[in-house]
């Protein structure tokens, strides 16, 4: 699990919790959450996105991480304020405060 603040990512049933509100994400988007989340801040290309979440197998577009991104800020609602663009960087998650449980 991935604590950030009031919000909890459960990666092994890929739900976020959000106070006592259950969101369910699809494998994808749990993945993208928890590498920015454990990012504590930092900005994380496409690319580093790409290879964590999907390898380097991965054969389609660099857009497609815009579109699972854009699919996560709907679904977390106002939580996705942390959720920060780096324009022509990438991608970070601005932490409350973040920790990494077993």
């Amino acid at each position: 699990m991935v604590v950030d603040g009031n919000m909890t990512v459960n990666l092994g049933r890929c739900v976020v919790l959000i106070g006592t509100k259950e969101i369910s994400l699809t494998m994808i988007e749990c993945s993208i959450l928890a590498s920015l989340i454990a990012g504590q801040g930092a900005t994380i290309s496409r690319e580093e996105l790409i290879l964590k979440v999907w390898g380097d197998s991965f054969a389609g577009k660099k857009t497609t991480v815009n579109t699972h991104i854009q699919r996560l800020r709907q679904k977390l609602g106002k939580a996705a304020i942390a959720l920060q663009t780096v324009r022509g960087a990438g991608y970070r998650w601005k932490c409350a405060r973040s920790k990494r449980t077993p």
